[in-house]
């Protein structure tokens, strides 16, 4: 446990009293957010190891928090280790969940909590706030990807005569490995509509929202739409890699990640995964930066990794991204990957015109959408609500 130093010097005549905890393999990702609110100058205690229980209670009467604040993936893995009642709830401790995960995936357990505690669910897509809310959830906030550090994401100086054409950041697995992974113990019904799902992506090529799918066939709070919900994620992620380089054709691509998947084609280099917080020697090499976006409208938080390197980013059209980036100027967009090679073409013919879009949407992150605007709104609504 530790107490997050105010590196700004900032003092407020009320900060508030902040907990957080970690429970979740990403959640150091995150931990810019927490120092972000440290800056700004509210107090802000990290427990940053995983507790049995009692050392959370002692930890919780010790001191005198405000607001508990907890990563979506922390929250689930707190009531998937533990179950009801959550410890927060039964401390009485009022708290708030920050997703960067999708909140639909986790409602057999989302659903145990007690909402007089459970003040907030910050989320990044307004498709996935409309169908908490018409689930009946409420206290729900919309918050674009929230932990992009311009210390940590930045522009690096490469040389400009080994830059590659075409990168690509991502988890590549094969679609069989994913599926074979996530199906497992599955009934002939969960099996059925999951292939439905992923008939519908092969004739698309497009995301397709579980929710939005089988919101009449399925109880969304059962296990069984939060298994099927899991396993299409990643099948789905899996498949739409392999459309994308399909997509592609021959031209040459770098794939930078971890996975399994492994590819025999020349035009296809690939290269070892890095840690989160080194990728901008990736973006920074490269001509264009593809993005994928498993969300109904969310912009992907790579979007914003990629920009607050001063990259170019091309990805898929989503609807919420429109009012974060604008169209051409700051990001380049494709709406189905018919358009992709159009875009892709463009760009390595006449590398030049990428340099006004790169310098746009960096000067777009570091205006709008640094992990400090994040924390000051976030904050800015806490205030309202606590």
């Amino acid at each position: 446990m530790r107490l997050l130093e105010n590196r700004t010097g900032n003092k407020l005549a009320n900060p508030i009293r902040i907990l957080s905890a970690l429970r979740a393999q990403w959640d150091e990702q995150r931990f810019p957010a927490l120092q972000a609110l440290a800056d700004i100058g509210h107090e802000v205690v990290y427990i940053d190891r995983i507790l049995p229980l009692e050392g959370y209670r002692k930890v919780i009467n010790k001191l005198n928090f405000d607001i508990a604040i907890l990563w979506g993936n922390s929250l689930q893995n707190f009531l998937f280790s533990h179950g009801e009642p959550f410890i927060f709830d039964h401390m009485k401790l009022p708290y708030i969940s920050l997703w960067t995960d999708n909140p639909v995936k986790h409602l057999n357990l989302i659903k145990y909590l007690d909402n007089k505690f459970h003040l907030g669910m910050f989320v990044p897509d307004t498709r996935v706030i409309e169908q908490l809310s018409d689930l009946g959830f409420e206290q729900l906030f919309y918050l674009p990807p929230f932990h992009i550090d311009p210390e940590i994401f930045r522009p690096i100086k490469m040389n400009s005569e080994k830059l590659t054409q075409i990168s690509f950041a991502a988890t590549v697995n094969h679609y069989e490995y994913e599926r074979a992974r996530w199906r497992k113990g599955w009934n002939s019904e969960m099996t059925t509509l999951a292939d439905l799902v992923i008939k519908d992506l092969r004739k698309t090529r497009s995301y397709i929202d579980v929710y939005d799918k089988f919101k009449t066939e399925l109880d969304p709070f059962s296990n069984a739409f939060s298994d099927i919900s899991h396993a299409m994620y990643f099948e789905q992620k899996a498949l739409v890699r392999e459309q994308l380089i399909t997509a592609i054709g021959e031209r040459n691509i770098d794939i930078t990640g971890i996975g399994s998947a492994t590819f025999n084609q020349p035009n296809i280099t690939m290269h070892a995964g890095r840690e989160w917080h080194d990728l901008s020697p990736v973006f920074c090499s490269a001509n264009i930066n593809l993005n994928l976006t498993p969300w109904p409208r969310s912009c992907h938080h790579r979007v914003f990794q990629i920009t607050a390197s001063k990259s170019l980013a091309v990805t898929d059209l989503r609807l919420d991204a429109l009012n974060l980036y604008e169209p051409d100027n700051e990001v380049v967009y494709f709406n189905g990957l018919e358009e992709l090679t159009e875009v892709l073409d463009r760009f390595t013919r006449f590398p030049k015109e990428a340099v006004p879009i790169r310098e746009a949407g960096y000067k777009r992150f570091i205006n709008n959408h640094t992990v400090g605007h994040r924390m000051a709104e976030l904050v800015r609504i806490i205030s309202e609500i606590i």
